[in-house]
């Protein structure tokens, strides 16, 4: 059945007026435009109807004509729009490929080093929790050792600190030192500590949280405000038949002074070097903390990574640092954080300094696992950033100097020293500054102009910790196995200094851990706790 439009159904009840001709339908309807540019036709509201049935019937016949033509267009008008846009927007997303296919061919989107970073492996989280837990026994074999080396009725002493952490797991951070003397002594796997009389109570609660094998060595004395505590300690010491002392390198001034009024300082090069040998030679524990600890640290960097964008400013990326270190249980995460010119400054404090498309960055970040530290330090850019190849180069020259040390421990099987390390990378650096030039350096000089530091340290509980790897008097000792340091060349050009090669304005600097051992052949090699990176991109 034909069904009269809503908006017509009045004009349907009104009167018909009787007509004697036919009705000129076209002389009627007017044409309308429409959105698609079509002329299309209406019924006129005040259209006459005949009593006639069949001119009746075509006259609405018309009218619902008029209605699908209209409705049909405006559904191909939109259809059209709708293809317009979606024609567009997928110029303009073909066109921006197409540009960086043709300007950064190595910074799309997808391009390899472009990969999110996987998760840490569950294996080695799993290890590294397992080694928060001290092997039994082992503060009773350092002890034992370090009592072994210290000459009869000789005490070694010290103020809580790393090395009191190394051997009785009693640290710094354990007890807040002030101008009342708190002191800790070594004699034949005893520990005796000294402490202010009113501050008894609160020491004994932290021994009582050390480990079993440390708690049962304990021995107090207490000294009150009206006594001297060097004298308090010599008269206990004395009737152990200790009269002697070896200080450890961190104790303050004014306690030193102090006990040299009322005992005897054993000094000299010999059993200092021995003692502080002690912790520069890492068992398997320690190296096993201190290979998590980079690790976790590695990772950090590269979510940190991750998560930067060109704009992106020095102490927002300091931020996502710490996050990221702190998400895989790292202490104390932190970290340096330079963009572009600032990163010829080795140690520069970080700025608000956005990040721009040519800009290299440097993260230099530590935190601690079980006690033992980390030091990891990354150069690179972002896969949108626009980096000249030359400066890809110059980080291949430090790249190429922080693998020097390593490559040549392969080839010796004899004697080195620390300062042979250092010369091997910083002969790789001169060389480069030297390329152009005619003019070399005295080989007798050690060269600072552009990479200004020490090759390394040596790092354990403490973040700078000796041996450390420089020519010169501190270079002069011979590596042993299970030294830990760093391996971290660097190339600083400030924009306020003179250009080499044609460079000002960048800094470049690699960092990662190293662990000396020796094969069964007796050659010298090592491992890597972290890195080392194996070319540009490499994180």
């Amino acid at each position: 059945m034909f069904c009269v439009p809503p908006h017509l159904q009045e004009e349907v009840q009104r009167p018909r007026y009787e007509i004697s001709q036919p009705v000129n339908l076209d002389s009627i309807l007017r044409p309308l435009q429409s959105s698609g540019s079509r002329p299309t036709y209406t019924a006129r509201s005040y259209l006459p109807i005949s009593r006639d049935n069949e001119m009746e019937k075509n006259a609405w016949d018309v009218e619902k004509q008029s209605y699908d033509l209209i409705t049909q267009s405006n559904g191909i008008s939109t259809r059209r729009r709708r293809e317009i846009l979606i024609s567009l927007r997928l110029i303009i997303i073909l066109s921006f490929f197409i540009c960086q296919l043709i300007f950064h061919p190595f910074s799309l989107p997808f391009s390899a080093h472009f990969r999110s970073v996987q998760s840490l492996d569950p294996t080695l989280v799993k290890h590294c929790q397992s080694l928060l837990t001290p092997p039994e026994g082992i503060y009773s074999d350092r002890l034992g050792y370090l009592s072994s080396i210290l000459p009869n009725g000789t005490a070694w002493i010290s103020e809580p600190s790393p090395s009191t952490e190394y051997y009785t797991s009693f640290s710094k951070d354990k007890w807040f030192l002030s101008e009342r003397p708190f002191l800790i002594s070594i004699i034949n796997s005893q520990i005796v500590i000294l402490t202010p009389s009113f501050e008894a109570l609160r020491a004994s609660l932290i021994v009582q949280n050390l480990p079993e094998e440390v708690r049962g060595k304990v021995e107090w004395v207490e000294w009150r405000e009206d006594q001297s505590p060097y004298v308090v300690l010599s008269t206990y010491l004395a009737k152990r038949g200790v009269e002697r002392f070896v200080l450890d390198d961190g104790v303050r001034q004014f306690i030193g002074r102090g006990l040299r009024e009322i005992m005897d300082e054993v000094t000299g090069p010999g059993l200092e070097e021995k003692v502080r040998e002690v912790r520069e030679r890492k068992g398997d524990w320690e190296i096993g903390l201190l290979k998590c600890a980079n690790q976790f640290t590695l990772h950090a960097i590269r979510k940190t990574r991750e998560r930067m964008y060109i704009g992106i400013t020095e102490s927002q990326t300091s931020k996502i640092l710490e996050e990221e270190m702190g998400k895989t249980g790292l202490i104390g995460g932190e970290g340096l954080v330079l963009f572009g010119e600032n990163a010829a400054l080795p140690h520069g404090s970080g700025t608000d300094r956005q990040l721009t498309k040519r800009d290299l960055v440097l993260i230099d970040a530590g935190g601690k696992w079980g006690g033992y530290v980390s030091d990891i330090t990354r150069t690179f850019a972002l896969s949108s950033s626009t980096i000249p190849k030359s400066h890809t180069e110059l980080w291949e020259t430090v790249r190429k100097a922080q693998r020097a040390p390593y490559e040549m421990l392969l080839k010796f099987n004899g004697s080195l020293t620390f300062g042979d390390l250092d010369k091997s990378a910083r002969k790789v650096v001169t060389e480069w500054k030297n390329q152009d030039s005619d003019v070399h350096g005295d080989e007798a000089e050690v060269d600072f102009s552009i990479f200004t530091h020490r090759l390394g340290h040596g790092i354990g509980l403490e973040g700078h910790e000796s041996p450390y790897v420089i020519q010169g008097p501190q270079g002069k000792r011979k590596i042993q196995e299970g030294n830990v340091f760093s391996l971290e060349p660097g190339i600083y050009l400030p924009s306020n200094h003179e250009e080499v090669n044609g460079f000002k304005g960048i800094g470049v600097r690699l960092e990662d851990c190293f662990v000396l051992r020796k094969g069964e052949n007796g050659r010298w090699g090592g491992e890597w706790l972290s890195g080392p990176v194996e070319g540009w991109g490499d994180i």
